[in-house]
């Protein structure tokens, strides 16, 4: 239950439901903030809906409602924002702004929190359709704004408007400080809630993989099968594992590279000790039984997968990009962290964890300090307070 007094009406707003750690940490957030007696609401713009069986029960979902937008919508927006470029205002990008006025004008929420550049961007510009004054806005970043050239634009132009801005790593914070000019006090850091007795309960499933039961070694890595993720960078570091340990690598996700890296992993000769099974509905069965979770990503914002493998005792080793894993794995002290692109580096990493693994005790220790409770309870005073402040003014 919640610590204060009051109760809000709380709208979340996301692109989607699709299965990346975003959405599930929207979808966590939602329910820590219900079970503390809060109104939340899930606004998405398209009703592609892999996490749909995890929409927390007394969360109401909103697909959006687009309206049509003109040359004038966008140039009151350009105008209004200081004549931002029209061609960073896209029809769709002020057809999305206006579905959320129109949400705020019909539900009128205390308070909205916006993920993911589309959603932050669309909601960042909706007050100036609004008929009602807007409620405190405050987005979440999941990303560093240095690698997201298409956003970064409009996103110095438009953070500085937040009530407030959360972001997921120190990294992050720091990077929008810098790339958005503003004031670090006006940024706050809290990690993802990921960390909870569910993945204590999923992590005791038996797995959908027959790999996972013959005892043999396995390596694991999850996420988006996307350039950013960078699993040809694994593949080769795993070919150079495989010629001195007897060792499987399952990749679990969906994606636009799934082509290319199963024809790079027949090309290399791996198709037998390498599976991509997709999507899962839960991986914490793969990671619980994996002996090496790997993160070969060019840049995170936080890395959610690293904590939640660490919180099925499974060893890790990440890339040290920008910007999370570091600060998840304590600098290397409780898991190798490697450069970017560098498979001959990540070898030898992932031959370490093999041979001499860190105590599962240790990696249940840091796992803990990303608490689900710790987080919900850092974004509810965040959100009391703002919206506290409105009501006085």
């Amino acid at each position: 239950m919640s610590i204060f007094d009051e109760t809000l009406h709380i709208a979340l707003v996301i692109p989607h439901l699709g299965g990346g750690g975003a959405e599930r940490t929207v979808l966590r957030l939602a329910r820590g903030l219900i079970e503390r007696g809060h109104a939340v609401d899930i606004l998405i713009f398209n009703s592609v809906d892999t996490l749909a069986d995890e929409i927390p029960a007394g969360a109401r979902q909103f697909v959006l409602d687009h309206d049509q937008s003109s040359f004038l919508d966008r140039l009151h927006l350009a105008q209004h924002f200081g004549f931002v470029s029209l061609r960073l205002l896209r029809k769709q990008l002020v057809r999305d702004a206006r579905a959320v006025a129109k949400y705020i004008n019909e539900e009128e929420p205390d308070c909205i929190v916006p993920s993911l550049p589309k959603a932050k961007l669309a909601t960042m510009l909706a007050p100036c359709f609004t008929t009602l004054p807007p409620p405190p806005i405050v987005p979440i970043v999941h990303s560093v704004m240095n690698n997201r050239r298409k956003f970064r634009k409009l996103y110095s132009v438009l953070l500085p408007f937040a009530d407030h801005i959360i972001s997921v790593s120190n990294g992050v914070a720091d990077d929008i400080a810098v790339v958005c000019k503003i004031p670090r006090e006006r940024i706050t850091r809290i990690y993802n809630p990921v960390v909870d007795t569910i993945i204590d309960e999923q992590a005791h499933a038996a797995p959908a993989h027959p790999w996972l039961d013959d005892g043999s070694p396995v390596i694991l890595a999850a996420g988006r099968l996307a350039r950013v993720k960078d699993f040809p960078t694994l593949l080769l570091a795993f070919r150079k594992v495989s010629r001195s340990h007897r060792v499987r690598l399952i990749i679990l996700g969906e994606g636009s590279w799934r082509r290319r890296l199963e024809r790079m992993t027949r090309k290399m000769g791996l198709e037998e000790i390498v599976s991509f099974p997709g999507w899962v509905t839960n991986p914490y069965a793969f990671m619980s039984r994996a002996s090496v979770f790997v993160l070969s990503s060019k840049f995170e914002g936080l890395g959610n997968v690293l904590i939640e493998a660490l919180a099925c005792g499974c060893p890790c080793i990440s890339t040290n990009c920008p910007s999370g894993p570091a600060e998840i794995l304590c600098d290397g002290k409780v898991g190798p962290l490697v450069p970017v692109g560098n498979a001959s580096e990540l070898a030898a990493g992932m031959e370490q964890l093999l041979v001499s693994p860190p105590s599962r005790r240790i990696l249940l220790s840091r796992a803990s300090e990303f608490s689900f409770d710790t987080s919900v309870d850092q974004y509810e005073r965040i959100l009391v307070d703002l919206v506290r402040e409105r009501r006085q003014s």
